[in-house]
């Protein structure tokens, strides 16, 4: 309870979290009329606190929320994201006398199922470029129901988000330095030359 008096009634303290901090007020009545009017005004301000804290929780879940929608990554299924995977290998230069090796960086368009369930980690990826896109989700939602216990697929499956939003992926990791190729994106977006498809 956030009104406190202690044993002979001659303080009352109101403590409140607002916004992730303290925050709290001391009343000392002297007299049991006192004591009557501090009650009332603690309770009052403990209901302004309430509600402003309230407010900023409300404001705190919504930008959250908004925060997790724009995330080119997420396909409105929680646990599933959709993005190029990375894979490095190290391969010897041609010709070089030397042993010196090169990095090779190669991308893959996938749905990546992650999590936990009965305090154990879970990770899985279903590679886009092989199985087709619809395919790719297909086994996405499953495996997800299947580690979740969920009995129901459809009302998940529905929630397929557009091929088309990696090209928001594609333009997204291409800013973060990563040299991905037009010819790394689904197939669904590509011309039978390779080149993407023009909408």
């Amino acid at each position: 309870m956030p009104i406190y008096e202690n044993e002979d009634l001659t303080q009352i303290r109101v403590a409140v979290s607002v916004g992730g901090k303290l925050r709290q007020k001391y009343f000392r009545p002297k007299t049991t009329e006192m004591l009557a009017k501090h009650r009332k005004e603690a309770a009052q301000l403990e209901s302004e606190w309430k509600f402003e804290a309230n407010i900023i929780a409300s404001q705190k879940n919504r930008e959250r929320k908004e925060k997790r929608r724009s995330s080119a990554y997420v396909t409105g299924v929680g646990g599933i994201k959709m993005k190029f995977l990375i894979n490095t290998k190290h391969r010897a230069e041609r010709g070089a006398k030397t042993k010196r090796k090169r990095k090779i960086s190669y991308f893959t368009p996938a749905f990546v199922v992650s999590g936990s369930q009965n305090k154990k980690l879970f990770c899985k990826n279903f590679n886009i470029k092989t199985q087709g896109f619809d395919m790719a989700w297909f086994n996405a939602v499953a495996y997800l129901c299947k580690i979740k216990g969920i009995s129901s697929i459809d009302k998940l499956l529905r929630k397929r988000p557009p091929v088309e939003q990696f090209h928001v992926i594609y333009n997204w990791q291409r800013k973060l330095g990563h040299d991905i190729r037009e010819n790394r994106l689904p197939n669904e977006l590509l011309l039978s030359d390779g080149s993407v498809v023009q909408h």
